[in-house]
């Protein structure tokens, strides 16, 4: 484009007051204009609109015309001469502000800053520039004849979140009654492949546990503590306003497996642009039967006005379990077998040398191999004949446990005008699991774009697709998991077939071969089976909405949502049929296929209207249609000829089978009322009513409300004199929500099965498995909230809040009688309370230097108590749990660890007699169960710290729970005193007691001892006290100024992070520094992978 093109371009005149779909006309009508001559031009350029001013200087003529941008300036031919000033944009890091409004003062002449931060503007050459920019506060800047300037923007703490998320909308911070946290996508793009994960530490109130460290696993939440006893306690999740399915186990693998995958790991974390929990009545309410547990309402990232913008980020990292649990080498192991047994001869009046080579041959045959390079390695005086060396010490953990390299690449291109933005990205992550085989791989997609179409209406469409690839365990219970087999594996065993010297013997191919021969009674080898056994899963998923937005009138808006969300999750299992679970079945594979069609079509009429200034009232009334329609096919075949032939056709004998498919709707009706009152009186009513086809004919409908205020205390006359009192809040609600998630579509009614399990003759029968209930109702819940926010000094800011939860109604499968031919029917029969305070600090240290520093702190205490039961004082709910009136939910059960008897060396525990008191007995099977406290800790929370300076910036991130107990069953089954034949140890067996060592808490160690001092107790009980390293980030954001930076790439950031570093434990701690992995409840899984210590590099390109 030449000179004389650019120059008609900038001079095309239009109104400034003409409708916005001329206007946006305006510039295809300059085109026209750029093909005519000069003197056709001159009309066009004459168009003027003229005012007449009275001023001492007499008439002045002006002339309004329109930039490039649609804004018009001021021309005052016969005062000021006209000139043109460029300059940049930039906040205080340096980088570019986008769409910045940049305006001489006095007049409506004006332009926005481009995708760089530029601006240029023709204006009068003494004049003053106003810039702003929402969050940022205003600039002033005096021209004084320069042509060129540059200004930087400081935020305004004041409008900083100004707008929140919430339930089918957004609203002012300001005005909000509810209780709302949101984490925006600073804190989330440097973490894990799931977003859940990254939220630990971040929100007070919420509680994230993950259940695994396989990659795409899946995490707990818990808002403001559990409130269901049978139902899910995991909040409802909201993707850009639309409800969505995050069911973690697709199949009936995956209820074999703890390790399972994630569907919230479908979604790209890169592609969020913040979440939001949602954790009051006021709040949450709207979402009715699903909203009992808060909701989590995640946004996703859309075009912005500016050119089009291309950006890359990609990152590599590192793995790895820092701290495993400290086993006996192999030389301990033979030496501790090796003594129990030549003692027990000694006693049997066996000479010593007999006693000696008897105990060679026990410790070998425990072992089931001989770790030392002689027959006969120890004397009968307990020594190391000569020459005796060790030549196998596997460390089991070291072999399972590899460094895993995880990749994420990730591009968007986006931009917009005043009538349309976009947003495309395309992303792959590449995540090696720690352990053998597993890995976990996803690739995404999203495309989003919105359009005004016309004045009135306003389209737009959101489209996400994921494919995620997952290789785990083999399940099939604990002997199948690799972690439990390194544990029970004594390090004398090799991993490889070796001989006498270690030499490893190698197959006709020359290839290195697997060692089955083992301690166990299970024909696992931890390193072998991974490679040999499959455990695959793949998962497709589409979520889309597409909307539109009329506006009827100035105020009124009706807005119409369809989102449809498609889930296709398969699975395959392969048992070789060699070793492991497979020779029972010659081998056996197994298919799962599920398909999940969830649809939502949303209808929403909006009303804004401020009248006589001081009022101001939002009303939304809406219907809502929800479905699911879930699908799933099972088959599996058995007897294969080879291993590597598992297609189900290869199989011999073809197993039964099985289908299910089920359908659930849900209908709504919701409506919302706000009113404000002189921009400082602020109130809120919600009201839904939902009708589920889950729960029984006579309460297919339940009706849920919500009632809330706040008052912004700082905004009274009589407050107006404390300056330094930037906010200070009041907030109160009140309201009622339900529960119907993790129950089963058809709870409510009588069940028949159709199945081999029932044959009559030669033909299947009919039976009949489950109790109608038709009174089965919604589970309701309660909460009163208070809560106030304050801010002061424009620098420090900070909410407390007090909450009281009250759920009754409780579903739970009641126990019946044998005679009745059933086991149990769900009822309506429990009452919960949660209740607790939540504290949130935060400081701008500093602030106005090239030195900023913040810091955020929360902390949450939170009890839960069980009020009735219905029937029953209390229910033991299993061998380490119980439910009682009065308690937590998560109170454990166990009889008290007395320790040990220094007499003889016998296991202890406490016995209670009728009377009433305490005594102790060596008899595991007469120890008294007793109460012994909860799990849930006393409180829990994070910190977070960002410190920047020119470019870089250092953000360190802690979470910590203080109190509660975990019960450790890892540390029970490697602590068990004998009992498992050749299963390995913990070095602190070491510590057992003999006669020479009273002084000890680990009992007297005999082989294949029946004591039961492994059993269930507060041996293995600890205080769950910890903090946690959770992430520091370090990174450079390069000048934009920058050669050659600023001509093609407009950004760059590189940065290294670390997630998981360091875990501080109260207690002694024996296993892994991940506590995550013992759950909400505080109890660890034979199977569970640790979460892992992660390192990673990586940059940001922005062109």
């Amino acid at each position: 484009m030449d000179d004389s093109m650019k120059k008609a371009l900038g001079e095309c005149v239009v109104f400034r007051k003409i409708p916005r779909l001329i206007r946006g006309m305006s510039l295809l009508l300059c085109l026209l204009a750029i093909s005519l001559p000069e003197v056709q031009a001159d009309p066009w350029k004459q168009k003027r609109l003229m005012e007449t001013e009275n001023t001492a200087l007499g008439e002045k003529s002006v002339l309004s015309s329109m930039n490039m941008h649609g804004t018009a300036r001021s021309v005052a031919k016969e005062i000021q001469q006209q000139k043109t000033v460029s300059g940049r944009i930039v906040d205080e890091q340096g980088d570019p502000v986008i769409g910045a409004n940049v305006v001489e003062k006095g007049t409506t002449n004006g332009t926005v800053t481009d995708a760089d931060g530029r601006f240029s503007l023709s204006v009068a050459s003494n004049c003053v520039l106003h810039v702003s920019y929402i969050g940022y506060l205003d600039e002033e800047v005096q021209i004084s004849g320069r042509t060129s300037v540059n200004i930087t923007l400081r935020e305004d703490t004041k409008s900083l979140e100004e707008v929140v998320v919430v339930a089918y909308g957004t609203s002012k911070r300001s005005v909000f009654t509810g209780s709302a946290a949101s984490v925006d996508h600073t804190k989330l793009q440097n973490l894990n492949a799931s977003f859940d994960k990254s939220l630990q530490g971040q929100v007070a109130g919420l509680q994230v546990m993950s259940a695994s460290g396989q990659p795409g696993s899946t995490s707990s939440f818990r808002i403001r503590g559990s409130g269901s006893l049978n139902a899910s306690n995991e909040p409802l999740y909201v993707v850009d306003g639309v409800p969505i399915s995050a069911n973690t186990k697709y199949s009936k693998l995956a209820e074999d497996n703890s390790n399972s995958s994630s569907i919230l790991a479908t979604l790209n974390p890169q592609d969020i642009e913040s979440v939001t929990v949602l954790k009051d009545a006021s709040a949450a309410s709207l979402y009715g039967s699903r909203a009992a547990n808060g909701v989590v309402l995640i946004t996703t990232k859309n075009g912005k006005l500016g050119k089009a913008s291309v950006s890359f980020h990609t990152q590599f990292g590192l793995a790895s379990v820092p701290k495993a649990y400290d086993m006996m080498s192999s030389a301990e192991f033979y030496r501790m077998k090796w003594l129990s047994h030549y003692e027990q001869k000694r006693e049997a009046g066996e000479s010593p040398e007999k006693a000696a080579v008897s105990a060679n041959a026990f410790a070998q045959g425990a072992i089931t191999f001989n770790p030392y390079n002689v027959d006969q390695p120890i004397d009968a005086n307990g020594n190391l004949v000569n020459g005796a060396r060790i030549i196998v010490d596997t460390d089991w953990q070291d072999e399972i446990f590899k460094t895993a390299l995880t990749q994420d690449y990730n591009v968007n291109v986006h931009g917009g005008n005043e009538k349309t933005n976009y947003f495309f990205s395309a992303g792959y992550y590449d995540q090696e699991g720690v352990t053998p085989s597993a890995l976990y791989k996803r690739y995404s997609g999203k495309g989003t774009i919105s359009t005004d179409v016309a004045s009135w209406l306003k389209a737009g469409m959101n489209i996400t697709f994921s494919h995620s690839i997952q290789h785990s365990e083999v399940g099939g219970g604990a002997g199948a998991s690799p972690l439990y087999n390194a544990l029970l594996f004594p390090n004398g065993v090799p991993v490889y077939l070796t001989d006498r010297d270690g030499n490893p013997i190698l197959d006709s191919s020359g290839n290195k071969q697997y060692n089955f021969t083992n301690p166990t009674s299970l024909d696992f080898n931890p390193i072998a089976i991974p490679q040999m056994d499959l455990n695959r899963s793949k998962n497709y998923r589409f979520l889309a909405s597409a909307f539109l937005d009329f506006k009827l009138y100035e105020g009124l808006n009706f807005k119409t949502v369809f989102a449809p969300d498609y889930i296709h999750y398969s699975e395959s299992r392969y048992w070789n049929k060699e070793h492991g679970n497979g020779p029972a079945y010659n081998g056996r594979a197994d298919r799962y296929h599920t398909t999940d069609l969830v649809y939502t079509f949303t209808n929403t009429l909006n009303y804004t209207n401020r009248f006589a200034e001081r009022h101001l009232l939002n009303a939304m009334a809406g219907f809502e249609y929800w479905q699911s329609d879930y699908e799933r096919v099972e088959a599996g075949a058995t007897t294969f000829p080879l291993n590597n032939m598992y297609e189900l056709s290869s199989g011999a004998s073809a197993l039964s089978p099985q289908s299910k498919s089920t359908k659930e709707t849900l209908i709504s009706y919701f409506g919302r009322v706000e009113y404000t009152y002189s921009d400082r009186y602020n109130f809120s009513v919600s009201l839904r009513s939902d009708g589920s086809s889950i729960f029984g004919v006579d309460n297919k409908w339940g009706t849920f409300w919500s009632a809330g205020a706040s008052w912004r205390i700082e905004q009274e006359d009589l407050m107006k004199s404390f300056e330094w009192l930037d906010q200070l809040k009041l907030r109160l609600s009140y309201g009622t929500s339900g529960n119907n998630q993790g129950l089963d579509r058809y709870q409510s009614l009588g069940l028949w099965d159709s199945s081999s399990d029932y044959i009559y003759g030669t033909s299947s029968g009919t039976g009949h498995t489950q109790l109608a209930n038709p009174h089965l109702k919604w589970e309701k819940q309660a909460m009163f909230n208070v809560g106030v926010d304050f801010r002061f000094l424009n620098r420090f800011y900070g909410s407390a809040e007090y909450f009281y939860k009250s759920s009754k109604d409780l579903l739970y499968k009641y126990p019946l009688a044998a005679s009745n031919g059933f086991e149990s029917i769900m009822m309506n029969m429990a009452k919960v309370a949660n209740y607790g305070v939540e504290l949130t600090l935060g400081a701008h240290v500093l602030r106005d230097s090239p030195l900023k520093w913040n810091i955020d702190f929360n902390l949450s205490a939170i009890r839960d108590e069980i009020k009735d039961l219905v029937g029953d004082d209390q229910i033991i709910s299993n061998t380490k749990k119980i439910w009682s009136k009065g308690y937590s939910q998560y109170e454990f059960y166990m009889p008290t660890w007395a320790g040990v008897n220094p007499v003889n060396g016998d296991p202890q525990w406490v016995k209670i007699d009728a009377s009433g008191n305490r005594g102790t007995t060596n008899v595991y099977s007469q120890a008294t169960y007793e109460k012994q406290g909860r799990a849930t800790p006393d409180f829990y929370g994070g910190l977070s710290t960002n410190l920047s300076y020119r470019g870089f910036d250092l953000s360190v991130l802690f979470a910590y729970s203080w109190g509660g107990l975990v019960y450790d069953a890892l540390y029970a089954q490697i602590m068990h005193d004998g009992n498992q034949a050749g299963a390995q140890m913990h070095k602190d067996e070491l510590m057992a007691w003999t006669s020479s060592n009273t002084n000890t808490n680990v009992p007297k160690y005999v082989n294949n001892n029946t004591n039961a001092s492994d059993g269930i107790s507060t041996r293995f009980l600890y205080d769950a006290t910890n903090i946690k390293l959770k992430n520091v980030t370090l990174s450079y954001t390069l000048p934009s100024g920058l050669k050659p930076v600023s001509d093609v790439l407009k950004g760059a950031r590189i940065f290294v992070s670390a997630d998981n570093l360091f875990t501080w434990f109260k207690d002694d701690w024996k296993g892994y520094s991940d506590i995550d992995i013992f759950g909400i409840g505080g109890y660890n899984t034979l199977t569970a992978i640790p979460v892992p210590t992660t390192l990673t590099m990586g940059f940001n390109l922005t062109f």
